[in-house]
């Protein structure tokens, strides 16, 4: 079979590292586009016209990577709704005046904002955040390019991620539950919540979001649209306790857990899949992560 070659945007971030070691272990050939000179071509999605211009060939496929945080979209709101929005248009742009005919994007489960009851790839988004709501919206640009067959374009929507970082100096995403409570625990024995913390949340494993891309590169499936979700469904306090546990097993240190007595609001969601493939089906293990993640603070 001839090597496809596969441009991954935003190639220096957690998801893209993970994604280009596991593609080339693959046999893919991976080009990597970063915003400066890390990577093979420098694409800045702050400057969407530039990268619509850009001129390359022999490109089968490109995944979309990039999105600003969700704290960009509290500090400067407009700047990200136009960044994504744009930089997402440009991307598809680029793609079709390239002639790249199948287009990955990394969305998000925040598109279903607060909604209850079981979430598959057939539920109505409901987003309730302007992080969410660009997902959405950059879901729509996707599917008006694949509807006029102007790309193949698929979307991935990952649930809360955990995974040890490839590279923990240049890892930013302290602020995700999954990491802020691991580093709280090891430096400071503390774990504190801003809520009471039963509130659910869906966590998955980034080496089984890499296998849902993996199978659609394959595969290349006649749905669009694909949950990347774990097998571990618990409440942020839960996994406090989780992370609480693991670090008094390993390290026989004692971490106490902060959090506001009250009422907090309990969501019962099932964030699942309609597609049952044995090759996706979620095997990465939460506490497992904990354990790793632990030791790579210390």
């Amino acid at each position: 079979m001839k090597t496809k070659t596969v441009l991954i945007s935003g190639a220096d971030g957690f998801i893209a590292l993970h994604l280009t070691k596991m593609l080339r272990e693959h046999g893919y050939k991976i080009i990597t586009a970063t915003r400066n000179k890390n990577g093979n071509i420098r694409m800045d999605f702050c400057n969407p016209h530039e990268v619509a211009l850009l001129k390359i060939s022999g490109i089968d496929t490109m995944i979309h990577t990039v999105s600003p945080n969700e704290m960009l979209y509290k500090t400067d709101t407009y700047g990200a709704l136009a960044e994504n929005s744009a930089g997402i248009h440009a991307a598809l742009d680029f793609c079709v005046n390239n002639n790249i005919k199948n287009f990955v994007y990394f969305s998000s489960f925040h598109v279903f904002g607060m909604q209850e009851g079981i979430l598959t790839e057939s539920t109505s988004p409901s987003p309730n955040s302007n992080y969410g709501l660009s997902h959405y919206t950059a879901e729509q640009t996707i599917q008006m390019f694949d509807r006029k067959k102007m790309v193949n374009g698929w979307i991935v929507r990952p649930s809360n991620l955990f995974g040890v970082p490839e590279n923990l100096e240049k890892f930013k995403r302290w602020n995700l539950i999954p990491y802020a409570f691991c580093r709280e625990a090891m430096k400071h024995k503390t774990i504190t919540l801003l809520t009471p913390g039963k509130q659910l949340r869906n966590f998955v494993g980034i080496n089984d979001v890499c296998k849902n891309i993996l199978w659609i590169l394959e595969k290349r499936p006649e749905e669009r649209i694909f949950h990347a979700y774990g097998n571990q469904t618990i409440s942020v306090l839960q996994y406090a306790h989780l992370v609480q546990k693991v670090a008094f097993e390993i390290f026989n240190l004692p971490v106490h857990i902060i959090y506001p007595e009250g009422n907090d609001s309990e969501t019962n969601f099932n964030f699942t899949s309609l597609y049952n493939d044995s090759y996706i089906k979620p095997s990465d293990d939460l506490k497992t992560f904990v354990s790793e993640m632990l030791r790579e603070i210390t």
